[in-house]
């Protein structure tokens, strides 16, 4: 897999490269609109055009500020939540998934995202804070997460499991 920096350069440099950063992360972009959403068909859609935003704002991305994804992430996490808004739909405060995320939606008050912030950092086993800033704030995918941990895919599942229960209790 080929460094991002240097495919993000060709881009920008008009090579036809963009596609291999769509294939990259479409699936989990996808899954994480739909959790903000709740619908598949209007994920896919929120995904797609965080792709083109993307896309058309790649001259915009600094890569010494943050990875792609994580600004990926942010741009559809801002698009999910204003199809919320345009649609009337409530985002449920109590959903960790929809909390924990590296951009922190702009619906959240500072203290909330504060509140957030240090629950994550008391997490314990120190493991459980790792898989959810590995997956909620950096946007890497469950087999990244074990590939780097050295761990199976089903252990990434559990700690982001059992780690959103303890987040859900201190935040209650």
């Amino acid at each position: 897999m080929q460094n991002e920096e240097i495919i993000i350069q060709a881009v920008l440099d008009g090579a036809d490269r963009y596609e291999e950063l769509v294939r990259r992360y479409h699936v989990g972009l996808i899954i994480h609109c739909e959790h903000i959403i709740g619908n598949r068909d209007d994920a896919e859609d929120i995904a797609q055009e965080a792709f083109i935003k993307a896309y058309l704002e790649l001259n915009t991305f600094n890569v010494k500020k943050a990875h792609f994804s994580t600004w990926l992430y942010k741009i559809a996490t801002n698009l999910a939540i204003d199809f919320l808004r345009k649609n009337k739909r409530r985002v449920n405060v109590d959903d960790i998934e929809t909390i924990a995320e590296a951009t922190m939606p702009a619906y959240l008050e500072e203290d909330e995202k504060w509140a957030v912030v240090q629950a994550v950092t008391r997490l314990h086993p120190p493991e459980f804070r790792h898989v959810i800033e590995s997956y909620y704030w950096e946007g890497k995918s469950y087999q990244d997460i074990a590939d780097e941990a050295n761990i199976p895919i089903n252990t990434v599942r559990s700690r982001l499991r059992r780690a959103k229960l303890q987040l859900k209790e201190m935040l209650s």
